[in-house]
């Protein structure tokens, strides 16, 4: 072969390596499925919602490939048929494992671009970036979650289009290529069981038959979640295609709780806001299925770890519960123990009510888990449901949501303005108002609603008694009536009980001169309020009470005093607090002290200077307001006063100045509450925003803004304009200054060009020659000098040697020098400025 055609051969070479670089045929790397794929890597899609945080949090603590899978494993329960939706997939003896020994690791997008990633996310990456499924393809496992929110649905779609047509590009090269490929992709879909939402009983005549993933086939949708369904029917017909290269699953998940809630959240707020009456959606016996995000997090881990044979999976609790069971448990562990049930439509009557509640609260399921009880042998989070173990449900709810409740106790003398102060508080904080008084008004009102509440239960269950036994029920109405019974027999009220209870306090009212209770009553009354669930969710301001030490001792603990609740109630607190002894009790106990001071003197000139009809029939008459300065100082002696309990506990009291002069805030108002309290107490508790408001939120910065800067860009302008205006103006001046002097110039030039003869002739000649024939007139002794003090007298001024000057000339240059005097103090504002 020769040179020539060596280098030919050469250049083919190069134009083939070039044509074809990077096709599997041409070259010894693996496909460009399996090129940098990270099998600890997990994709999420929108990392900034609700269950992906809870799922990427336990997901980043756990170590890829640590879970062996059971054995015997998927036994077919589902299989036969052949149909479009196969559940058994026969996979290959061996699939690729899990390198073990590294956490798991998060990418994913974010549902509005204004939020920031949380730890547990390595980064995000945008949808519209070029490099978003390269990215995608580096990931093992690819999880879309389209519960809650719709239009994902497409994208998830897509996703797994992507990598199907991947797949597709190995398996053209050729079967031993694709043989050898080994990479195994994971794709799970987290779906939601209203795509059962209108599923038809298994057996009419017993329509509480449980149903389970082996009648996933008989499954219909709730009207407006067609697309769920049918996204979930492609994903499990897309795992078919390559059983051994792609791993397709849908988990369907009940109503997910837990945490700071997501579902639930609309009835968790207002049992926290002590919403008066619950609602219950009518009929309300309706079976919602349910799982806790925390045990949906293992599912998912359990999946894609173990690479089960089973596509369909159902996410749900053993045990159901009826959406009146979960309301009456949620209203009496944090609201008001009241609930009201209301015709379905009225549930939008409430601002915060959508349309996806309404159709996941008035769902009526009874499923029971197969896969993950059985053979994942999940560890569940709770083993009651959730109605069962809604006290721990609601903790958690406070805990993660930090709904930390704020509890004052203000003290002072009388008249130094504890209530004003308190009236604040309550309304900046949203506190509930406590003073002696309040206490045994608000325990005389509830007792009263709850006799009037339960003769409306009566009556109300009478009437229904009356219809159902009046008409043809079945067994099925029956049956119903059974349960509600069984559901109600543990509210029934104890009437007369209650009734005992109120005329007990009217009587101890009445038989005091000053309307007071005993001490050891109005204790457990006080005591009573302060562990209702108003004060547990948001705390509370005591107004003046208690005023001595035996007093504080008996209401928050660690003293000898009786209590005002026998020994029935000493118990119950020794079981719900952690134990007995007269310890302080934490559940009860204030947060924060605040002691009001102020002289006799002062107190006194300020009651004086109230008009006479704000003090009529109150404590605030001369010999009232000494009788109780008197017993003030009488309880707060030095050794002897309420503040060192609290000192001794080390809550220590906020000692706040009454007498200081109020003080005023930016717009010169008087603030309603010292600084130096809210200081101590920190800012209210609130929710975090929905993603509705945040976007408003987000919207109105934005605007506000790009308001800002149109603002400054309108500022600059005019500053820059009136300086122009202000150049100009200088300029014009300086220009019309110049003319003048180039013309002066020019005369000059034209002066200085002109023949010395002419010259001469023009200037000299003229007076030189009339002192020459004054001279010859005269014949003085010494000519020369006559001459020059003749010429001297004829040029007076001085300018006999500046042939330029001219007269025109000097009050041009007056004018220059003062233009130049203008700038210069000018530039000498400016740069002080």
């Amino acid at each position: 072969m020769t040179t020539t055609d060596t280098e030919a051969l050469s250049d083919i070479c190069t134009e083939l390596k070039s044509k074809y670089d990077g096709d599997p045929l041409f070259t010894d790397k693996s496909p460009p499925l399996s090129e940098g794929v990270i099998r600890h890597r997990v994709f999420m899609n929108l990392v900034d919602t609700y269950n992906a945080k809870h799922i990427a949090s336990f997901l980043t603590d756990q170590v890829a490939g640590k879970i062996a899978a059971p054995g015997g494993e998927g036994e077919g329960e589902e299989g036969g048929g052949g149909g479009a939706e196969e559940q058994e997939i026969v996979a290959p003896k061996e699939l690729p494992e899990l390198v073990t020994g590294d956490k798991y690791e998060i990418i994913g997008t974010l549902q509005v671009p204004f939020h920031k990633k949380t730890e547990d996310i390595l980064y995000t990456i945008e949808e519209n970036n070029e490099d978003f499924y390269t990215e995608i393809m580096r990931c093992r496992t690819i999880i879309y979650n389209i519960g809650e929110n719709g239009n994902e649905i497409p994208k998830a779609l897509e996703t797994l289009q992507k990598i199907v047509d991947e797949i597709e590009k190995v398996e053209d090269i050729g079967p031993k290529t694709f043989k050898a490929y080994s990479e195994l992709r994971v794709f799970v879909l987290i779906s939601t069981v209203m795509t059962w939402g209108n599923t038809k009983p298994i057996d009419p005549e017993d329509p509480e038959t449980p149903f389970n993933e082996s009648d996933f086939k008989k499954r219909k949708p709730h009207p407006n979640y067609l697309e769920h369904i049918g996204c979930e029917r492609e994903v499990v017909l897309q795992g078919r295609k390559f059983p051994a290269k792609l791993k397709t699953y849908v988990i369907c998940c009940g109503v997910i709780y837990g945490e700071q809630e997501e579902d639930l959240s609309f009835f968790f707020k207002l049992a926290f806001y002590n919403e008066e009456y619950m609602p219950i959606l009518l009929p309300g016996n309706n079976r919602i299925p349910l799982i806790h995000i925390a045990d949906l997090s293992k599912i998912v881990h359990g999946i894609i770890e173990l690479i089960p044979k089973k596509q369909f999976i159902l996410a749900v609790e053993q045990t159901p519960c009826t959406l009146k069971q979960i309301i009456k448990a949620l209203s009496q562990t944090m609201g008001t123990g009241k609930v009201k049930e209301i015709p379905k439509e009225d549930a939008f009557l409430y601002a915060d009510f959508t349309q996806d509640m309404f159709d996941k609260f008035t769902v009526n399921l009874t499923m029971e888990p197969g896969f993950i009880a059985e053979d994942m042998e999940l560890e569940w989070k709770n083993e009651m449901n959730l109605a069962e173990n809604m006290a721990a449900i609601v903790n958690e709810y406070k805990t993660s949501r930090k709904l930390v409740p704020i509890k004052i106790l203000i003290h002072g003398p009388p008249a130094v303005g504890k209530t004003t102060l308190a009236e604040k508080l309550s309304e900046k904080y949203n506190v509930v108002h406590l003073t002696a008084k309040k206490v045994i008004d608000m325990t005389l009102k509830d007792l009263r609603d709850k006799i009037t509440d339960e003769k409306e239960r009566i009556k109300k269950k009478e009437e229904e008694a009356a219809a159902k036994g009046g008409g043809e029920g079945g067994d099925e109405d029956a049956e119903d009536a059974g349960e509600e019974q069984e559901e109600e027999e543990g509210e029934e009220v104890d009437l007369e009980a209650i009734q005992d209870q109120i005329r007990e306090i009217e009587t101890a009212l009445n038989g005091t001169e000053n309307g007071r209770l005993p001490d050891d009553m109005l204790i457990g009354l006080v005591k009573a309020q302060l562990k209702s669930n108003r004060c547990s969710n948001q705390g509370y301001v005591l107004d003046g009470f208690p005023k001595t030490m035996e007093q504080t001792k008996s209401l928050f603990g660690g003293g000898g005093g009786d209590g005002g609740g026998g020994e029935e109630e000493e118990a119950e607190e020794e079981d719900e607090e952690g134990g007995g002894g007269g310890g302080p009790k934490p559940t009860i106990l204030p947060d924060f002290v605040i002691t009001l001071y102020a002289t006799d003197e002062f107190l006194c000139n300020r009651i004086m200077q109230l008009p006479e009809r704000d003090i009529q029939d109150t404590h605030y008459t001369e010999e009232g307001m000494l009788r109780r300065l008197t017993d003030f100082h009488a309880n707060n002696t030095e050794d002897n006063t309420m503040l060192n309990y609290f000192d001794e506990i080390e809550i220590h009291p906020l000692v706040v100045d009454a007498m200081k002069e109020p003080e005023l805030n930016l717009e010169g108002e008087v603030e309603p509450i010292p600084t130096e309290i809210l200081a101590k107490l920190g800012p209210p508790i609130k929710f975090e925003p929905t993603l509705q408001e945040e976007i408003l939120i987000n919207e109105c910065v934005e605007k506000e803004r790009q308001l800002k800067e149109e603002e400054e860009r309108l500022k600059k302008e005019l500053v820059e304009q009136h300086a122009y205006e202000e150049y100009q103006n200088k300029m014009e001046e300086w220009t019309s200054s110049m003319e003048k002097i180039q013309l002066e110039e020019e005369r000059l030039i034209v002066a200085q060009c002109e023949p010395l003869r002419n010259y001469l002739v023009k200037f000299v000649f003229p007076t030189l020659t009339r002192g020459l024939m004054e001279l010859a007139k005269l014949k003085p002794y010494d000519p020369v000098d006559f001459l020059a003090e003749y010429l001297f007298k004829e040029n007076p001024e001085g300018h006999m040697f500046d042939p330029s000057y001219t007269r025109e000339g000097e009050a041009l240059d007056e004018v220059k020098e003062s233009l130049s005097t203008t700038d210069s103090k000018s530039t000498t504002a400016t740069n002080q400025q």
